[in-house]
């Protein structure tokens, strides 16, 4: 359970809108049961041209490790990256781990994912290899698995599919993802509980196309329904199906 930004810039990214993210480890929203915070890591991934990249990645309190955040921000906006991926951790499966800390990186794409799938042992595949333990890389390499066998033409189709074989499979608080393939930048939005807490929005502006889990001051924001997704290509033209 966590907080996921998605970012597609034409222009430079601009350090105030990580900063701004950043401020959800403490005032992001949580269900009623839960300790304040989203304080069990935090990571910063994009891409150089089209190979993904990690500007930086801990399994720190991001409030206890700015220095470090600070860095990773400055790397990514140095690189003149122009999509980027940053999550903010709190842990309901996995330990605190490098392994286990979004986003996760593997066949050039990169994820995230916001919710718990209780019973994710039954997504383990053959033959695949898993860093850490948490459901949201047994999810992310379920995807994959997928994703890889046909064309990206077909995604739609292809995401309903899948999220249909998941909930035969699994049970889960949410699936709610950003998965970013250095073309395309999506977001899905799927809660079975709490819709204040799962939550994915998006807003666009002059150069500057944003998913975030929360709205965040200086957007006009469009709340997306659930299971629905969002689409954005590498130029920031939003696409929905």
């Amino acid at each position: 359970m966590c907080r996921m930004l998605g970012v597609v810039a034409t222009n430079k990214i601009s350090y105030k809108l990580l900063d701004s993210f950043k401020q959800l480890a403490l005032t992001g929203r949580i269900k009623k049961s839960m300790t304040e915070g989203h304080q069990d890591g935090w990571g910063i991934a994009g891409y150089l041209g089209k190979w993904p990249v990690q500007f930086g990645r801990s399994p720190k309190n991001v409030l206890e490790d700015i220095d470090n955040f600070i860095t990773s921000s400055h790397k990514a906006i140095i690189s003149d990256t122009r999509m980027l991926v940053v999550h903010l951790r709190k842990a309901s499966e996995g330990d605190l781990s490098l392994e286990n800390t979004h986003p996760f990186i593997a066949d050039d794409f990169v994820f995230c994912h916001n919710g718990t799938i209780y019973n994710s042992e039954k997504l383990i595949l053959p033959e695949t290899n898993y860093e850490g333990t948490t459901d949201s890389e047994r999810f992310f390499k379920f995807i994959l698995n997928k994703i890889n066998k046909v064309s990206k033409r077909r995604y739609p189709e292809m995401f309903k599919s899948i999220i249909e074989e998941i909930k035969e499979k699994c049970k889960f608080t949410s699936l709610t993802f950003l998965l970013c393939d250095g073309e395309h930048l999506i977001g899905y939005r799927n809660y079975n509980e709490v819709k204040e807490y799962y939550t994915l929005y998006y807003s666009t502006q002059k150069g500057l196309s944003v998913v975030c889990s929360e709205e965040l001051p200086g957007f006009e924001w469009t709340l997306l329904e659930n299971e629905e997704f969002v689409v954005f290509d590498k130029y920031g033209v939003l696409n929905e199906f």
